[in-house]
């Protein structure tokens, strides 16, 4: 590990290059020496044990969800950053950051799409495109596997969701990443006024597709929020557009960035585990304890903000009211006292099932199922037509620089694909 690296909570810094050239050996060193961290670099409390994780995540009355996630641009560009937010609508916390009741009444709102019965029209579906994404992968071709394959599969199904035309699907892809681009991360001065454009863009694009659900409804999550926010029933409060933006622009974020990032990571760990894609194609419900797996040792959504909502105490650290937290999903589902050989991606380990990869509680991920589906689906999809997607090693791999939504920038395969597909 470079010396920069070294896991002194003093010196900690979650954007630095130290902590992003390898987040798992610096979470495992802080493990050994507790399980809360005070950063003063940043000025947060890092909880990096799963049972801690867990009694944060359990608790909203003492740690709250309402707390701004994203970073602040750097002050050159702050003013033009204004500039052009301030042609759009303002930022009203909605699911991630809010508490009960505002997200109580959100989620009911949401759910409803998210179920794995309301999902099982979606099923057939998510395979049509999985198996026409994997028929298109040519074989012999050294090709990028994120933007031939797990890039637009979450994107397609997401837009299948809401309700969108197919026309919106390259928006979705570019909306998505701009919206991640602060989230754990500090983009580059000129990378920000793009970004912003590219979420103005978002806010105009959306607002008027509401305004075209309101005049005619249609199939879709978009328009049932539409309704559901214009006639919440006698006890609710109509949802103003502004906060149903940032409603929506979670849902685009979740329906795209871990399910991407997801899949992209399935490749490269089954290509290092020999056998296990025949397993798979032998047994395609193995797929399933793979998946599972994928989400523990890769976490894409790897930490949830809380705030301290009182002076209080946590692993015997006191932690003062007004305190923010970064819970780091990634490390608790590394924690050696829970996992053993936590390092090791093994799909046949017990307890699959009881990761953080999704959070937990009332904030637990609600586009959970959605995101096993396509996982699943497209691990068996692949077993079934691709003989082999043998990684073209460039080490070490290329991750995006972010502390809450990590995921490989690429991943350079070659395809051989099955005689019989």
């Amino acid at each position: 590990m470079p010396p920069d690296t070294a896991a002194s909570p003093a010196d900690l810094d979650l954007f630095g290059p130290g902590f992003q050239a390898d987040p798992p050996a610096v979470y495992q060193q802080l493990r050994r020496s507790g399980a809360v961290h005070y950063l003063p670099r940043n000025g947060w409390y890092l909880v990096t044990r799963a049972e801690t994780a867990r009694e944060v995540l359990r608790d909203p009355q003492r740690f709250s969800s309402r707390v701004h996630k994203h970073t602040q641009p750097p002050p050159e560009v702050a003013g033009e950053v204004a500039q052009i937010r301030a042609q759009g609508w303002p930022y009203i916390p909605a699911l991630g950051t809010s508490d009960a009741p505002d997200h109580t009444r959100l989620r009911k709102l949401v759910q409803r799409a998210f179920t794995p019965r309301s999902l099982a029209w979606m099923e057939p579906l998510v395979r049509q495109t999985a198996e026409e994404l994997a028929a298109a992968l040519p074989d012999g071709a050294e090709l990028d596997f994120l933007a031939a394959f797990a890039e637009p599969l979450p994107v397609w199904a997401i837009s299948r969701v809401l309700g969108l035309p197919e026309s919106r699907r390259a928006d979705i892809r570019r909306w998505s990443v701009a919206a991640a681009a602060s989230i754990g991360g500090q983009p580059e001065p000129a990378a920000w006024i793009d970004h912003e454009r590219t979420l103005l863009h978002y806010q105009q694009t959306m607002a008027a597709e509401i305004e075209q659900v309101r005049q005619e409804p249609r199939e879709g999550l978009l328009s049932t929020l539409v309704q559901a926010a214009d006639h919440p029933g006698p006890d609710g409060e109509p949802i103003p557009l502004a906060q149903l933006l940032t409603l929506l622009r979670e849902l685009v974020i979740a329906g795209n960035e871990t399910s991407g990032k997801l899949i992209t990571e399935l490749v490269r760990l089954l290509d290092a585990t020999p056998g296990e894609w025949d397993r798979i194609r032998a047994e395609p419900e193995r797929a399933r304890a793979v998946v599972e797996e994928g989400l523990r040792w890769a976490t894409p959504s790897q930490t949830a903000f809380r705030r301290a909502t009182t002076d209080t105490q946590l692993a015997g650290v006191d932690i003062p009211a007004g305190s923010v937290l970064v819970v780091s999903f990634a490390s608790a589902n590394r924690d050696e006292e829970i996992y053993a050989g936590a390092d090791r991606f093994d799909p046949d380990r017990d307890g699959l099932q009881h990761h953080l990869a999704f959070g937990m509680g009332r904030h637990t991920c609600i586009g959970n199922p959605l995101a096993r589906m396509e996982a699943v689906i497209s691990v068996q999809v692949l077993a079934g037509q691709i003989a082999a997607l043998t990684v073209l090693r460039r080490e070490p791999p290329r991750y995006n620089a972010s502390f809450m939504v990590r995921g490989l920038l690429e991943l350079p395969v070659r395809v051989r694909r099955r005689p019989s597909a």
